[in-house]
């Protein structure tokens, strides 16, 4: 008998959880499968709760993601179900969906925040492309950073509408910031040192001078520091941007100096974490300050995260095989509905609308 082995990003028991919880659903496991499944559950008695989880996340994603008819009814486990193979102390799914929390989740998230993390398992290269699983892949991806993510609460947040490119917001150092619209962030000022973290969103800064606090700006894996200066920051669909004005502005990675940007240099994060450097317009710095996004090379996750927060009711989350679209263009954000219109045109995309105002973008 062959012996079974994990796929190598299963490293952990929540790893091995979500794996078997998305395996479940590709029908019968064989013989090896059944075997190292039974070993998995049998060696810890934490490892059903994990996979109770796991299978109710997937399962509640298959009933936000199903374009049904009417309202679906309660979603219960056949514990004997033998296309599953599975333990008949197997417990129940979950009974409702929490429209509301997920897509505050997803707003907070920008659609696909983060996205650098995937369940394990969850697209083998055997099993056919499935829309509808391609959506609940999606929505999944998000549930599971909701269970394991702690939510600090924003302590200055600006206006989901284009009126919040026009407040300045003074900080008790002197220093003023502006925010794109839906822009959260954390503010830690001590004696010692002068903090800001950009939880989601995008913000232009002059900082005011103190050569013995220098200001630190946390965007995603990044922080830019600065003594006095102006620059940009953002973080938006999990990619972290730093653009400089004028003067000097540090790029770090935890204790590693990775840049020193100067004047009209940017500093940015691809989607694998790979760091990237240019240079660029300098009058095109923050232009959402006077009320256009322009987007070059931009990855199409993150210029709808920047979108969706003017767009009620509606969140847009985009197929996993868009992951390599990157946009160039410059849009009006009075007219964020143009805005994606443009880009689907532009790109041969379609969307689809889903239940709870889900928008789900993919190929044509």
């Amino acid at each position: 008998m062959t012996e079974f082995r994990y796929p190598d990003d299963c490293t952990c028991d929540k790893d091995i959880a979500d794996f078997w919880a998305v395996r479940f659903d590709g029908g019968d496991l064989d013989r090896t499968e059944q075997v190292a499944f039974d070993r998995w559950l049998a060696a810890s008695p934490q490892n059903l709760g994990l996979l109770d989880r796991a299978r109710q996340t997937w399962r509640s994603m298959e009933i936000v993601a199903a374009d049904a008819k009417g309202p679906a009814g309660p979603l219960a486990v056949d514990q004997n179900r033998s296309s599953h193979n599975v333990s008949k102390d197997m417990p129940r799914a979950l009974d409702q969906t929490d429209l509301d929390g997920i897509r505050d989740d997803l707003e907070r998230l920008g659609a696909l925040g983060g996205g650098t993390g995937r369940l394990p398992g969850m697209r083998p290269v055997n099993r056919k492309f499935r829309p509808v699983m391609a959506v609940a892949t999606l929505m999944v991806i998000i549930a599971l950073f909701v269970f394991g993510a702690v939510r600090p609460d924003p302590d200055l947040m600006a206006e989901k509408s284009a009126n919040a490119i026009s407040q300045i917001h003074d900080l008790p150092d002197g220093s003023q910031i502006w925010m794109e619209p839906g822009t959260r962030l954390n503010i830690d000022y001590t004696p010692e040192f002068r903090d800001i973290t950009v939880l989601q969103g995008g913000i232009y800064i002059k900082v005011a001078k103190d050569a013995s606090r220098p200001l630190r700006v946390g965007v995603g894996d990044l922080v830019a520091r600065a003594v006095g200066t102006e620059f940009a920051a953002s973080n938006w669909a999990g990619h972290p941007r730093v653009e400089v004005r004028e003067g000097v502005v540090d790029v770090l990675s935890g204790d590693l100096r990775l840049a020193q940007l100067s004047a009209g240099h940017a500093a940015w994060q691809g989607a694998q974490g790979d760091m990237r450097y240019g240079a660029y317009d300098i009058d095109r710095l923050a232009a959402w300050r006077d009320g256009r996004w322009i987007a070059e090379d931009m990855p199409l996750e993150e210029l709808l995260a920047k979108i969706t927060p003017l767009i009620a009711d509606e969140t847009y989350v985009l197929d996993p095989l868009l992951d390599d679209v990157y946009v160039t263009g410059s849009f009006d954000l009075s007219k964020p509905q143009s805005a994606i219109a443009a880009v689907l045109g532009a790109y041969a995309l379609k969307k689809e609308s889903f239940p709870g105002g889900f928008e789900i973008i993919s190929k044509k």
